[in-house]
């Protein structure tokens, strides 16, 4: 357990260590007093706009998140787990979020952690898919983003090869449990009759995503929650003013989503740089980037730390045994 905890450390010192790289590089080669201008100069009226923008789009997350769980728990529970989730990944690094709301779900009496788990990860594969359509509709507005043919074929693949499993496995269901089973009865702490039940769950979650009506419901609210998330981005970029041309206005809103989207919340730097870099190399103006990416995040921690502050005193049961399960963890 002690080793876990100094490789945790470790980890936790080598993003911070990024973090600090990341800002000194912007005080080096970004104007700073014109990035301070920018920010003045925003429109109010555009921002809050932006705002409502970005809480429908998470409204929206938390149902097709519920979907995938067979709306089985509450929307608003839901929303405050994911809310958490969010939170996590802004203040802490390396993706904790997703253990966070996994854990804060698998307190709801109706999800099992198995369920929990399965639907975060069918949820990824939807977002990847979400991913590549803004980068393709970037691309054809005009961003100038490059994607290479094998890049696409990459993500194509992934996406196939996860759903193909997700057949497979509902397809053979008898297998997979007298299989999958024995071997996780090898693991410590792990029974043959509890590793039958967690995969049993694990395939009834899978099931429902198989069919293609169900398929199709999770796609569209991701569509929903991704259009909810783009007019959020231009949004934000209107409130800086006229600084670009209506066209590029639209492409840079995508590229901006597709490479930092409010589904995948980051830490301050990491996020700035993960949009400024890649556009500025493109030629677009890193000044006005680095203020469009400032604003973006302050939205973004504003509100998702405010709503996640919402969620634990709501459902501060739902706290305290997340914080035993941290606990037991460590």
């Amino acid at each position: 357990m002690e080793k876990a905890t100094n490789q945790n450390r470790k980890r936790v010192l080598v993003v911070a260590v990024i973090i600090v790289l990341i800002a000194i590089l912007f005080a080096l080669l970004v104007d700073i007093q014109a990035v301070t201008w920018q920010l003045k100069a925003a429109d109010i009226r555009f921002l809050i706009a932006a705002s409502i923008m970005l809480l429908c789009g998470l409204a929206a997350y938390a149902i097709r998140w519920r979907a995938l769980l067979g709306n089985k728990p509450g929307l608003l529970f839901t929303f405050h787990a994911s809310n958490m989730g969010h939170a996590a990944n802004i203040l802490i690094p390396l993706r904790a979020g997703e253990a966070v709301r996994i854990l804060v779900m698998g307190t709801e009496k109706t999800v099992s952690f198995t369920e929990a788990t399965t639907s975060v990860v069918v949820e990824r594969l939807f977002e990847q898919l979400m991913r590549l359509l803004t980068i393709g509709a970037a691309i054809l507005v005009g961003v100038g983003l490059q994607l290479s043919p094998s890049a696409v074929i990459g993500g194509i693949g992934f996406l196939a090869l996860g759903f193909g499993a997700i057949a497979w496995l509902v397809g053979n269901q008898s297998f997979t449990l007298a299989k999958g089973s024995r071997l996780l009865a090898k693991l410590p702490r792990v029974t043959e009759e509890k590793a039958r039940i967690a995969i049993a769950d694990l395939l009834e979650n899978l099931e429902g995503v198989s069919k293609p009506r169900h398929f199709a419901l999770i796609l569209f609210w991701s569509l929903i929650t991704w259009a909810f998330f783009w007019a959020f981005f231009y949004l934000t970029l209107l409130s800086l003013g006229d600084v670009f041309p209506t066209q590029q206005r639209v492409a840079i809103s995508l590229g901006a989503m597709a490479l930092s989207p409010p589904s995948a919340p980051t830490q301050p730097g990491i996020f700035h740089a993960s949009i400024v870099v890649p556009l500025a190399a493109i030629g677009i103006d890193a000044e006005t980037l680095t203020a469009y990416a400032v604003l973006l995040h302050i939205l973004e921690m504003f509100w998702m730390i405010g709503l996640a502050i919402w969620g634990l005193i709501a459902t501060g049961s739902s706290l305290r045994s997340l914080q035993g399960l941290f606990k037991s963890g460590s």
